[in-house]
């Protein structure tokens, strides 16, 4: 039988993700050089901590402002969020060409401020996964816990057995894998493609690529 939902990475499955052109937003936002932005907010393990759920989007600011001196408006910091996200439009069309046969989903390690403003950070995905958008830091567990995808899964009110994962890291996948579900490794389009068809899902139009 196919899967009744089709659950999926963000960052570098469906979008593009630049780190350093998040950084370059920040940066210019801050009135500082795009490496202290690195070492406040990455280097640090503040946007770890986020993605676990540790804080919220208030306290991640007030944090930046009182441990590393940035006064970054959160508003700001969302649009650097959007500036280096880009959608895959071909994997989206692909996805778009599967309604009606399956449900979707994202699950991503991030925080759950993300989820919370996805409508600025990634509209193109709304109309197909709007309903169905999870960020880690939702749940205070990140991939590959097994764990976090049974969390999920309950949350979007889907079994194990009935959905298939996919994600371009293959610790994500095996992490899916051990929590009973299925899953593949993103690689490219046309390997998504044959992936998706040999579980029965199937665009029937070879140019969708």
């Amino acid at each position: 039988m196919p899967p009744k939902l089709l659950l999926l990475d963000l960052d570098d499955v469906l979008v593009d993700y630049s780190r350093p052109r998040r950084c370059r937003a920040l940066a210019e936002t801050a009135g500082v050089d795009e490496d202290s932005i690195a070492r406040a907010v990455f280097d640090s393990g503040l946007e770890r901590r986020s993605d676990r759920g540790e804080f919220g989007l208030d306290d991640y600011m007030d944090r930046l402002r009182s441990e590393w001196g940035l006064d970054i408006p959160s508003a700001d910091f969302i649009a650097a969020r959007r500036s280096a996200t880009r959608i895959r439009q071909p994997l989206l069309d692909i996805c778009t060409a599967l309604a009606g046969q399956v449900q979707f989903g994202v699950f991503s390690n991030n925080g759950h401020w993300l989820a919370q403003h996805a409508e600025r950070i990634v509209p193109e995905l709304m109309p197909l996964f709007r309903t169905r958008f999870i960020c880690s830091g939702s749940l205070g567990l990140t991939k590959p816990d097994p764990e976090a995808y049974l969390l999920c899964l309950r949350r979007l009110g889907f079994s194990p057995a009935s959905t298939l994962f996919v994600d371009d890291k293959a610790p994500n996948v095996e992490g899916a894998r051990q929590a009973g579900l299925d899953a593949f490794v993103y690689q490219d389009d046309n390997h998504f493609q044959q992936e998706l068809a040999q579980r029965g899902l199937s665009t029937g139009d070879s140019h969708a690529l």
